[in-house]
């Protein structure tokens, strides 16, 4: 089972279990927790805020109109592909604006394509484009880390990580890449989870892509932060997708120091000083995956901050210290959508 098709599994999981519901159920979903700040987006991913404190929004968007077949590791998938992915910014009054559109978009069956995180640092703006998921195999801008000057929104930088991955295959599996999350050190260097790859890579200009560490188990990686002091913390989707499979690692001058075990589908995670939090994409109980959840990670064990989210994302932080997460990046039904709510502290 390649790790690019698992949000595809878990979306048929949920939508199972969902189908399974009296229709009063799922025509009446139980509110959100927190505040909606945005609704009515397709496929809403990553989520960060920038230095002014606007809050933007890494948006996949809706496909398009052209129907195609697309050559994946996996064989055909039909599409129907367009440019509606963009970035959504919410300014601290809520007033909401289109920052960057015009993002190729690919609409499958269970899950759509393309954009996935945005990422402010210093006077840029990198973008994620999460492509081999989306089926456009080995497509030259998938599959990309893209930076922007974010004063002017021209590009910068492409690091496009196909080649590595298909000269390098570190986990052994064969070709398979999928950019998931970035993350910089106080030198600059900056780190990358690639969930299809299943591997770890660092990157600056003058030395490019270098491996930092493989996984053989198809774990799937899916996020990273870098604590002040260097540490790196990697959130994990689970292999084979089995109950308690998600987890997060702590990984410590080169050395793995802590595993955070007996998780579901982390799709995201946030540290805040010395606390972490982590998004499940869906929370398995005994009557199978359901909605997802926002998790506080200690030793200690796990605490519930939000449950009952129907297919969460991302989650970001804002300077007075309430979280926002992404919701509906997933659809149950045809045509749902989804938005951003804040859970105050």
């Amino acid at each position: 089972m390649r790790s690019k098709r698992l949000l595809s599994i878990v979306l048929s999981l949920i939508t199972l279990v969902f189908g399974l519901l009296p229709a009063g159920a799922q025509e009446n979903p139980p509110p959100l927790p927190g505040k909606l700040i945005i609704g009515n987006l397709d496929a809403p991913r990553g989520l960060a805020f920038d230095a002014k404190g606007n809050l933007l929004v890494a948006v996949a968007g809706s496909g398009g109109e052209v129907e195609t077949t697309i050559p994946s590791p996996d064989g055909k998938a039909v599409a129907q592909i367009g440019l509606t992915g963009r970035v959504v910014s919410i300014a601290p009054d809520g007033t909401s604006t289109d920052l960057m559109v015009g993002f190729p978009s690919y609409a499958f069956a269970m899950e759509t394509g393309g954009l996935y995180r945005i990422i402010p640092n210093g006077k840029s703006l990198w973008l994620v484009f999460n492509g081999n998921g989306a089926g456009n195999f080995g497509a030259y801008w998938s599959d990309s880390i893209v930076e922007y000057d974010a004063a002017t929104l021209a590009v910068r930088t492409v690091i496009n990580l196909n080649d590595f991955e298909f000269t390098h295959d570190p986990d052994g599996k064969g070709y398979d890449t999928n950019v998931a999350d970035i993350a910089w050190d106080s030198d600059g260097k900056m780190y990358i989870v690639d969930a299809g790859g299943n591997d770890l890579l660092s990157w600056t200009a003058k030395d490019g892509l270098q491996l930092v560490h493989a996984w053989t188990d198809n774990p799937v990686p899916t996020s990273i932060e870098v604590a002040e002091n260097g540490d790196l913390y990697i959130g994990f989707l689970g292999a084979g997708l089995a109950p308690g499979a998600g987890k997060i690692e702590h990984w410590s001058g080169g050395e793995l120091v802590k595993t955070f075990g007996d998780l579901n589908t982390i799709t995201d995670i946030l540290l805040d000083d010395d606390t972490l939090y982590a998004v499940q994409l869906t929370v398995f109980t005994e009557q199978g995956p359901g909605p997802g959840s926002v998790i506080k990670v200690t030793t200690d064990g796990v605490t519930p901050v939000a449950e009952g989210l129907p297919a969460p994302f991302g989650i970001a932080q804002d300077a007075d210290g309430s979280l926002y997460v992404s919701f509906g990046t997933l659809a149950f039904t045809p045509g749902a959508t989804g938005g951003v709510i804040r859970l105050d502290k």
